[in-house]
Parts: structure tokens; sequence; C-alpha cells
């Protein structure tokens, strides 16, 4: 669900400018020490919040756009909206996505064609492949690097050392 918010600022009043006009007395003294009025005033921004979004690093976008196809950008895409867990698996509704099911979702209908594009992706250290005994059976799943796309701020340790940051080659004349 989404909302949102008007942004407004508090401004608090000067209660010693302004005075009873039926007695001549100061508004501060006549409602006490104590006392303040604040008043809110809309500054015309808002904030957008949203409790199912993915945050996209802008500069891991450029370079996967110097490393990928259009419509392997496209895939990449697709899948970071379905990260969760501290290790950014890549999720089918309520448990990780199989090979079957992400192929399915990609819409690709050649097998081969999602074996290439993975093979890319994790040639790339965009996508990571796990497999092993989930959920009692042997199934692959795939953890997104979170230095490209992520739905979190706080993740386990061990994934910095799966992926690396995303970063557009400095030119070396400079240096």
């Amino acid at each position: 669900m989404t909302t949102v918010r008007k942004i407004t600022k508090n401004t608090k009043i000067d209660l010693s400018k302004y005075h009873n006009e039926e007695t001549g007395e100061l508004l501060n003294s006549e409602l006490g020490p104590n006392t303040s009025i604040t008043v809110k005033k809309e500054t015309g921004m808002v904030t957008i919040v949203s409790d199912n979004y993915a945050v996209i690093d802008a500069e891991a976008m450029q370079v996967m756009k110097q490393l990928l196809n259009n419509s392997d950008l496209a895939n990449v895409l697709c899948m970071a909206v379905l990260t969760k867990t501290p290790l950014n698996v890549v999720y089918n509704n309520n448990t990780p996505h199989t090979n079957e099911s992400l192929q399915q979702y990609l819409q690709i209908n050649s097998k081969s064609m999602y074996i290439k594009l993975i093979q890319r992706l994790m040639k790339a250290g965009i996508l990571y492949q796990i497999k092993g005994l989930i959920y009692g059976e042997v199934r692959v799943c795939y953890l997104l690097n979170p230095f490209i796309s992520r739905k979190r701020k706080t993740f386990e340790e061990k994934i910095t050392s799966i992926f690396s940051e995303f970063k557009l080659e400095q030119d070396k004349s400079r240096d």
C-alpha cells in the first residue's frame, strides 16, 4: 500500500509579540511561562511511503547498461522487486524461486535461453546461485547482488564476500 503525506513545518509563535487588546497584557504573561503555541505550515512537499519497494543503485544501473543488453537489464529489474531476507534471495511469494518458476516469471519460453541468461548474470556478478537441500528437496535458488538492488538496509555480513560493489571504472589517466 502506498500513502502520500503532506510535509509541514512547525513554527513556534513568539508570545511576547502578542497582547490582549482588552487588558493590554502580553500573551506570554497571561498564559504563563510554560505555554507555547505551534503553528503548522504546509511546505508544498509530500512524502510517498510504500511498504513494498525496491531501491536501485544509480551507479550500478549505469554499469549494467554497459554490460547487459536491454532484455537482460529488464529481467534484472523484474527480479529486483522480488528480493527478500538478509541474503537478498529472489522469491516467488513465500518461497525462493526455482529455475522453473523464475523462467516462467520472466516469460522465457526456451530453457536454453533462460540458462544462458542466468549464466551471463552470474558471470557479471549480478546473481549468485545456491544449490542444496531446501524445503526437503534439492533445489536451486538465487541471490541478487544487494549493491545493485535491495528492499532493505540490513544484510548478512557474508553477502559482502559473495558480491562486490558495481562501480564505473575510473579513468586511469587521471590518477
